[in-house]
């Protein structure tokens, strides 16, 4: 029984073995017979449908390699006959078309790779053992020779090969070229003159190298008669008569260039997309009026709508590079709305409006890079596109957003991480800073990353690494304003006003808005409100409508009590930029100052829905709510912060001061904290958290310490005057605890900080 099943299972087999080999050889015979009809695709099928019945059936290689070729897929047909090779060491086609796909590689590649290199050394080798007259093997013997510098060895193997077989143009070609480096003029121009005189060869390489030759030689005529002969000899090549129009071009022969033009007008049948050649030749030219011309007049000779659609698009290019901006619009928006889901054209006029830089036009540019961006999710480049849409259009956190996601996929894209470090320099100076040492890795000496970076160790308050690095940067180019510039934001920066005034009025002839702003803040902080008007006023003179400036000139008017025209002008400027939050943040401000805690949230919230992973915008939420008695809502906030950034110190710290300032858990409000300081070791406002939970705890000698030493080192900061009166006051000590308190008032506390300092006055006296 046992013998019977065993029988059965072998007949089986046998069964399904010669299914096998009957499968694999129907496969290869019907690949044959589709490659034989030039039927490529197909062919191929079969011969990987052959392959995955018998992984190591080498004439389903062989014939997928062919395949390949014909298919101009060069990686599948070296893998498939380098296997064919392996498999059919016999078959000598196979080992030279092996060889053939190795050396295009290996030409292709300016590196010369050492293992295609080896690969052709020893496939030549094989090839002229088996045939010493190999023509194959003199040739690869004569490319390897000709890479390795070794001219005279390359002509001996390149000669050899010929008289195997004179039929192959690239093989005279290369020696040709050979011959002429090696000082053999002569036998090369005879070479090359036989070539295309007497067999009149369609191969374009000869007639360039010759053309190249003579051009070299200042052997101008021979040069033109070499071009001339191309397109004699290939007289439906549409390429080579435009390269002869662009040398008559080069030789200001202008009749002889019209002449060559003409010739490609005046034959439709074989070149029926003249118009457009002729038409982009033009504009290779700037002669941007010539072009229009024709692609307009190939648009109304064209039948077909695809090619009056390209005919509109060369001309929308032609319109913009001519400086015809709104001519350009107007038709792209026609054939927009003609070709709605036309890519190319969507792209065309998004990037339009976009280059517009009207913020108007940001949130369409925006809508049609979003549209193609959800085609191609994974095109970083479209990507970029739409988050410069974003920025336009004043939507910060789209744009980072999308700037993030394009460095994602792409690493190298240094435009966006410019972009990025740029539109986060204001609110998030670390990560400025971050991108601007990324691009430093790949370009130590990139100026404009370097000037990102200044600008970043500034806005996260490293002021000594920004000095050093601005007085290296001033010292390679003296003349450089924007280094000497960003040392009066920095001397802002640091408080010293008098300095940032000084540098920065130096500055005020060259209508940078950062000038203006920035002399507005220093004045201001003088409590010299006149002169800060006076010079947004100047500013704005140099730059109408500037946000930035209308922004400082809202921030003064609050700070002056101004209120309803700070609203006012911050509501205009929203309704210019409707996605932003920092304009949000100045409304929730404004608000605040007035005590309206009910608005002051509100915006506060919005700015938060628009950034909802962004921490600042959580915190100044978490921080109105408090200031509202919404402690509840505080408190989940705080403590969603906590969970989510366990490692970000500010927030940290300022869950920590939530908790001690609202009879929290201390020692839990303690050990955020200290864990906080520990991160940014020195931090005052961490320090100032740690004194102010001391105080709450009861620890008033060690409160006092920390609030003196803070008082000590930073002496114009209202806030740790207050909180080293209000210690001592504690502590009984009303006459020290008064003269802290009013030089807390002389600091220009903040509204609430300055009630509570006229209240604790009030009740010492």
């Amino acid at each position: 029984m046992k013998k019977a099943v065993c029988f059965g299972l072998c007949v089986v087999s046998f069964a399904a073995a010669s299914g096998c080999r009957a499968a694999k050889q129907d496969y290869v015979a019907r690949g044959n017979k589709q490659f034989a009809a030039a039927e490529y695709e197909e062919a191929s099928l079969n011969y990987r449908k052959a392959i995955q019945s018998d992984g190591a059936y080498g004439e389903a290689y062989y014939g997928l390699g062919l395949t390949s070729i014909k298919l101009n897929d060069g990686r599948r047909a070296y893998e498939a006959l380098r296997r064919a090779e392996e498999l059919l060491p016999q078959n000598v086609d196979a080992k030279e078309k092996f060889a053939d796909v190795c050396l295009s590689f290996y030409l292709a590649d300016a590196s010369h790779p050492q293992k295609l290199y080896s690969q052709i050394k020893e496939l030549s080798d094989e090839l002229l053992a088996e045939n010493g007259k190999s023509y194959e093997g003199l040739m690869l013997k004569g490319y390897l020779a000709s890479t390795d510098r070794k001219p005279k060895e390359a002509i001996q193997f390149f000669r050899q090969a010929l008289q195997v077989d004179q039929s192959n143009a690239g093989v005279v070609t290369e020696l040709v070229h050979v011959l002429i480096l090696d000082g053999e003029v002569q036998e090369g121009e005879r070479l090359a003159m036989d070539l295309i005189v007497r067999q009149k060869t369609p191969y374009g390489p000869i007639y360039d190298l010759l053309y190249g030759f003579y051009l070299s030689a200042n052997r101008f005529s021979e040069a033109e008669n070499v071009l001339e002969t191309k397109v004699d000899n290939n007289p439906r090549n549409a390429d080579y008569i435009l390269q002869l129009a662009r040398h008559y071009n080069g030789r200001r022969q202008t009749a002889e260039m019209n002449g060559a033009l003409q010739r490609l007008l005046d034959d439709p049948k074989d070149f029926p997309q003249a118009r457009l050649w002729v038409g982009d030749f033009y504009l290779g030219l700037r002669d941007y009026t010539a072009a229009i011309g024709h692609y307009q007049e190939g648009f109304r000779s064209s039948r077909q709508a695809k090619e009056k659609v390209v005919y509109r698009k060369r001309n929308v290019v032609a319109l913009l590079s001519a400086g015809k901006k709104d001519e350009a619009l107007r038709l792209a928006e026609q054939v927009l709305t003609e070709n709605p889901k036309d890519e190319g054209v969507i792209l065309l006029h998004a990037g339009i409006l976009l280059d517009s830089g009207k913020r108007e036009m940001a949130d369409i540019a925006a809508g049609e890079f979003r549209t193609v961006v959800s085609q191609h999710p994974d095109d970083a480049l479209l990507r970029l596109q739409l988050a410069r849409a974003y920025r336009l259009g004043g939507d910060l956190e789209a744009a980072r957003s999308q700037l993030l996601e394009a460095i994602n996929k792409k690493g190298d894209l240094t435009s966006a991480r410019y972009e990025l470090a740029e539109i986060t320099l204001a609110q998030q100076p670390a990560e400025a800073l971050h991108q601007a040492n990324e691009i430093l890795k790949v370009r130590p000496g990139d100026r404009r990353a370097r000037l990102l970076r200044t600008s970043g160790l500034i806005g996260t308050g490293d002021g000594v690494s920004a000095r050093a690095a601005l007085a290296q940067l001033i010292q390679e180019s003296p003349k450089d304003e924007e280094p000497q510039l960003q040392l009066g934001l920095l001397a802002l920066a640091e408080h010293n006003y008098a300095l940032a005034i000084d540098i920065l009025s130096k500055h005020r002839g060259g209508g940078d808005t950062r000038v203006f702003a920035g002399l507005a803040i220093a004045y201001l902080n003088r409590n010299e409100v006149d002169a800060s008007y006076e010079i947004l006023g100047e500013g704005l003179k140099k730059s109408p409508g500037s946000p930035a400036l209308l922004e400082q000139v809202a921030d003064i008017e609050a700070l002056t009590g101004q209120y309803d025209l700070a609203i006012a002008q911050f509501q205009q400027l929203l309704s210019r930029a409707p996605k932003s939050i920092t304009l949000r943040r100045h409304l929730a401000e404004v608000y605040g100052r007035m005590g309206d805690r009910a608005n002051e949230i509100t915006y506060y919230q919005q700015a938060h829905e628009l950034a909802p992973n962004d921490v600042t915008e959580a915190l100044n939420l978490a921080g109105a709510l408090t200031r509202a008695g919404r402690t509840t809502e505080a408190r989940t906030v705080y403590q969603s912060l906590v969970k989510a950034h366990p490692e970000n110190a500010p927030v940290l710290n300022n869950a920590a001061f939530f908790m001690a300032d609202t009879s929290g858990d201390l020692d839990e409000a303690l050990r955020l904290a200290q864990n906080a300081l520990g991160k940014i070791p020195g931090h005052p406002g961490f320090s100032d958290t740690i004194g102010y939970i001391y105080l709450k705890k009861g620890m008033l000698d060690s409160a006092i310490q920390t609030f003196t030493n803070l008082t000590r080192k930073y002496p114009a900061y209202a806030s740790f005057h207050y909180h080293l009166g209000l210690a001592l006051y504690v502590k009984g000590e009303k006459d020290s605890a008064k003269k802290e308190l009013e030089a807390a008032l002389a600091d220009h506390p903040s509204a609430p900080d300055k009630l509570r300092i006229r209240n604790l006055l009030d009740e010492i006296s």
